[in-house]
């Protein structure tokens, strides 16, 4: 048995951060919440490939934590008012929280310099919980992503949050916790699921194609994937997946060794593609064009096979789950 208490797996601050009210304040198994999120919104910006999206809104997170685990959410940031505006909301919110309530906020963590920026990115938006202290000049920070918890400086941590391009924030009540229905985990499942579409794969191809046929646009190509291996993390949200279904239908344990594995060759060629690309945008030949393609080629193939696996599992836990209600213990 894995169990989920202890699953420490870097995926999606988002979700991480929705996850951890869960896992501090009940004894529910968060982990179908990350069904999907291998697949969640990235972006693609004039410099290339992008971790975040300028659209990016958490309200189909929200609207599936609340209706998975019963956790309320509510947007407090207004992006129609101005960053001290918002601000002060923050600020309302943090000191004046009941017990119950957590207080999540996008903010750039390349300005938070007490704190290590794994990534190296600028910027770096990043989602974080925040509380209030004894102390009036210091919050405390719940980085459930990085796995991290501490006091930061509150006068730092707003201005990460009045100077990030892309600020965001929103609230969540769990007052109780619920466990979520067959039914729900079923149509969340099934709600972001593609098995024969994969957006990255695709969006790839294009954008390797489009700086190869230029020559002089080689030489940008690695700079155009440097947010690849961020987003890549992602994809261990396949192993939670995998955990999940293990544990609930006591399959062998040399079922999930087989398709663990196939998570980290899946990661392993999205960082080689990475390497590829550096390689030819220091070299401006194009004679790792047909490596990089065959690269995309496998990391398709490897993604489809998880996705089939889990698809598979997930027909038997639903099938697991009929026979309760038919046996009358559901």
């Amino acid at each position: 048995m894995f169990g989920w208490k202890d699953q420490r797996i870097k995926v999606h601050c988002v979700l991480s951060c929705m996850c951890e009210v869960v896992k501090r304040h009940s004894n529910v198994d968060y982990r179908p919440f990350y069904f999907n999120v291998w697949e969640e919104q990235f972006g693609w910006h004039a410099s290339g490939l992008s971790y975040y999206s300028d659209s990016f809104q958490p309200t189909r997170l929200m609207e599936w934590n609340e209706r998975l685990f019963g956790i309320r959410s509510v947007q407090w940031h207004d992006p129609h008012q101005d960053p001290a505006t918002n601000a002060a909301k923050l600020v309302e919110l943090v000191e004046q929280a009941p017990r119950h309530r957590h207080v999540v906020v996008q903010i750039d963590m390349s300005l938070m310099p007490e704190r290590e920026n794994k990534f190296n990115l600028n910027p770096f938006p990043h989602y974080v919980i925040v509380s209030a202290t004894d102390r009036e000049d210091e919050w405390f920070m719940l980085d459930a992503d990085m796995k991290w918890e501490g006091t930061v400086s509150r006068e730092q941590l707003l201005l990460a949050f009045v100077h990030n391009a892309y600020p965001d924030g929103f609230y969540m009540d769990a007052t109780t916790i619920q466990a979520p229905t067959p039914e729900n985990i079923i149509a969340y499942f099934y709600d972001a699921f593609h098995l024969d579409k994969n957006e990255l794969v695709t969006g790839l191809r294009t954008l390797v194609a489009r700086l190869t046929e230029d020559p002089a646009k080689i030489a940008s190509l690695g700079d155009a994937l440097k947010h690849l291996y961020v987003i890549v993390i992602r994809k261990y949200g396949y192993d939670y997946a995998l955990m999940f279904f293990h544990d609930e239908l006591q399959l062998p344990r040399d079922n999930y060794e087989y398709w663990a594995q196939q998570i980290r060759d899946l990661v392993q060629a999205f960082n080689t593609l990475q390497f590829q690309a550096v390689k030819m945008s220091l070299t401006g030949s194009t004679g790792q064009l047909t490596s990089i393609l065959e690269t995309l080629d496998k990391a398709e193939a490897i993604e489809r096979g998880i996705k089939s696996e889990l698809k598979r599992e997930l027909t038997l836990w639903s099938a697991a789950q009929y026979a309760n209600v038919k046996g009358g213990t559901f």
